[in-house]
């Protein structure tokens, strides 16, 4: 069985107190022109522990592992009260980035997270708060992805990127690009979700189509990329996403007036979880949080393989898991084959007494109604999933009477008020 989540821990205390041993590569003053060490990032491989210099790629080149970013906590300075309304700022000493003149905020951040008592009682749990990420620049969580990774590309020297899409990360970068000189971008996408892109053209940014679905056009995404000598964006395994994502739940984890029993969200790939699942931990650490929560994991019923393969108690995705030409609601997370992230997520749930949950087409439609008419707030299938992952729980008596539950809602939909124009396609 895959066991490396728990990594964290040991890696968070194996870093912690760097500043002071002369491991870090310190100069006399830190990122933020204070006297001390120099901001301290040690990057590990979370599977093998192999550690690694300021890595411009992806992936373990030891065992093909996702490689993360491990931070000295004795250096970490959060203000109680933020000083500014740039979240990239307030919470810089937990991000991966050196200089916090490298950071690159494009408006997103400081959502609402709220409480909904009534809501709450009726599922028969104690308290139960959203973060409302919709409400974000391009209506979706992924603009702090694209804030983070450019604002770490740029350290990197990285200029020429290339990506693939189901929509959402595609329109946030697309938008940071073209906000942020000096970056080229190249956006892969399969056919059937092209009307989910909306941004406006612009001089560096390429759009490629593909006759396939998500899946099918990483991969001709990323051949494209090693052609060109490109950088190819990663998804899950970039960990500046993972780290962008992080950061809504930073926000929730400081504004929710009670610690989360739960975390529930959507998720294809699963990496929002696991920058939560770090996040959770690193609080903890710090003392800002007094336990990690246990994370649920929410797929549609049409298009759920991790689900699938959690029922069964595989550790792997076998090839009747995956689900082939997906189709479902919730097109932001429809990835038919996780075969390369479900371990992970699996562990993240298995080590915080969480699960993978799938929930059917009416039960998301009726979620997505509850949060119109109850909650007052307009999201997209796939943050309904989220919740209708919670109507599954309670249903299922998952959740005990006193449970503090949160949801993150990852965006909305967007009007199709812009579409690029298609540069490249390829069969």
């Amino acid at each position: 069985m895959a066991e490396f989540i728990g990594n964290y821990e040991s890696l968070i205390r194996k870093v912690r107190g760097s500043a002071g041993d002369g491991t870090s590569g310190a100069g006399d003053t830190n990122s933020a022109g204070e006297a001390g060490s120099a901001k301290v990032i040690r990057y590990f491989c979370v599977r093998c522990e192999h550690e690694f210099i300021e890595p411009a790629f992806n992936k373990c080149t030891e065992c093909g592992g996702a490689i993360d970013a491990i931070y000295d906590l004795d250096q970490v300075q959060i203000p109680a009260e933020k000083q500014g309304p740039d979240p990239l700022q307030h919470y810089f000493s937990l991000l991966p980035v050196r200089e916090r003149s490298s950071l690159h905020w494009g408006g997103e951040g400081n959502t609402p997270c709220f409480q909904v008592p009534e809501l709450a009682s009726a599922l028969g749990i104690a308290q139960l708060y959203f973060k409302n990420e919709a409400v974000n620049p391009t209506s979706s969580t992924k603009d702090r992805v694209a804030s983070v990774c450019l604002s770490r590309f740029g350290e990197l020297g990285v200029r020429d990127l290339v990506l693939s899409s189901t929509g959402n990360s595609s329109t946030a970068y697309a938008r940071a690009v073209s906000l942020v000189p000096g970056f080229t971008l190249h956006i892969f996408v399969g056919r059937e979700f092209v009307s989910r892109l909306n941004y406006a053209d612009h001089p560096r940014i390429v759009t490629h189509v593909v006759d396939g679905e998500f899946v099918t056009a990483g991969r001709v995404g990323e051949r494209f990329a090693q052609d060109n000598g490109f950088f190819w964006e990663g998804g899950f395994f970039n960990l500046g996403r993972r780290e962008g994502l992080k950061l809504a739940y930073l926000e929730a984890y400081d504004e929710m007036q009670a610690e989360p029993d739960y975390v529930f969200q959507a998720v294809s790939s699963g990496m929002g979880l696991v920058g939560a699942y770090k996040g959770a931990v690193e609080y903890r650490e710090l003392g800002r949080l007094g336990k990690v929560p246990s994370f649920m994991a929410v797929q549609q019923a049409s298009c759920s393989p991790m689900a699938q393969a959690f029922a069964e108690d595989a550790d792997q995705i076998a090839p009747r898991h995956v689900v082939r030409d997906p189709k479902g609601l919730a097109y932001a997370i429809l990835r038919g084959d996780p075969t390369g992230t479900y371990p992970y997520i699996r562990d993240l749930c298995l080590t915080s007494g969480g699960r993978i949950l799938a929930a059917g087409e009416e039960r998301i439609r009726h979620a997505r109604r509850v949060l119109a008419e109850t909650v007052g707030v307009d999201v997209c299938f796939a943050s309904s999933t989220a919740f209708a992952g919670v109507l599954e729980a309670a249903e299922a008596g998952l959740l005990a009477p006193d449970s503090v539950v949160l949801v993150n809602l990852t965006g909305a939909d967007r009007p199709a008020a812009q579409v690029a124009t298609i540069g490249r396609t390829h069969a």
